[in-house]
């Protein structure tokens, strides 16, 4: 009896696990979290500076795509559709290009009536961005389906402003702490990817989806006895297990430094010694 019921719970639980929704772990790569890595990816690892540069708005797109996914048919029912139909060319159909030039202007007002102080040009659009490709993933067939894959786009933008907005900004941050470390922040078709750990992420990138990802900009590396891989951040080569950055204020950094202040003084012993 026993048996007959455990087995039934067993089946009930599989077949619920086949029902359950699995859009939200869609995107869900593990230790390199919520990025859709469709298509050609072609990823590298940045470091420094050039990470930095590029840990804005519309570099952290993908890894907020899916996130914030609210709907509102009331307020997406409006004159968007009937004004756009009526100056549809069904010979130049863009949903894309449309959907932006539906949702860049009025995100762009909302963003500077809510946060004045911001760059609220580049931080519209990226938020249209999202929503828009979601929108406009298949090509349009007619006037009629491109209006509403634009104006939907553009509503959905609107409805998630808030939502987007806080997680761009916490992507942003993630980003710029990646950057600061040696290891640096994974790019992939120059989307930063917010990975939970850097080295996981590239792993698994490698073994589950066969992407490989250019990390000769990191300065991170492998040492098995005595022998080193790895590079550096392109700034400072060195040999063996050197090749990390200096970085001052920490236990690694300081000891690098006094490192090459004691070789410095030993060429200078040794010169002086010559000369003698």
């Amino acid at each position: 009896m026993n048996r007959t019921i455990a087995s039934f719970l067993a089946a009930t639980a599989a077949t619920l696990a086949l029902l359950a929704p699995t859009t939200a772990l869609a995107a869900d790569n593990g230790p390199c979290g919520n990025f859709d890595f469709s298509g050609n990816a072609s990823c590298k690892v940045e470091v420094q500076a050039s990470c930095n540069a590029k840990c804005d708005p519309p570099s952290v797109v993908v890894s907020c795509g899916g996130k914030c996914t609210a709907d509102s048919t009331t307020t997406c029912t409006d004159s968007c559709g009937e004004t756009c139909i009526k100056q549809c060319n069904p010979k130049l159909l863009d949903c894309f290009k449309g959907c932006h030039e539906e949702c860049d202007q009025p995100t762009i007002e909302l963003c500077k009536s809510k946060h004045p102080g911001e760059d609220c040009v580049t931080q519209g659009k990226a938020q249209c961005d999202g929503h828009c490709k979601n929108n406009c993933k298949v090509p349009d067939t007619s006037c009629s389906e491109h209006c509403t894959k634009c104006c939907r786009g553009s509503c959905q933008t609107q409805v998630n402003f808030d939502c987007d907005f806080k997680c761009m900004a916490d992507v942003k941050i993630n980003c710029k702490a990646q950057c600061s470390k040696p290891t640096g922040g994974i790019f992939c078709n120059g989307q930063f990817v917010n990975a939970t750990d850097v080295q996981q992420c590239i792993s698994y990138l490698a073994t589950k989806l066969n992407i490989k990802v250019d990390a000769s900009a990191s300065a991170s590396g492998n040492c098995t006895g005595g022998n080193c891989t790895g590079a550096a951040d392109g700034k400072l080569s060195a040999q063996g297990c050197a090749a990390a950055p200096i970085e001052l204020g920490d236990g690694n950094g300081t000891l690098g430094a006094l490192g090459l202040v004691g070789a410095a003084v030993a060429v200078g012993v040794v010169r002086r010694r010559r000369r003698r």
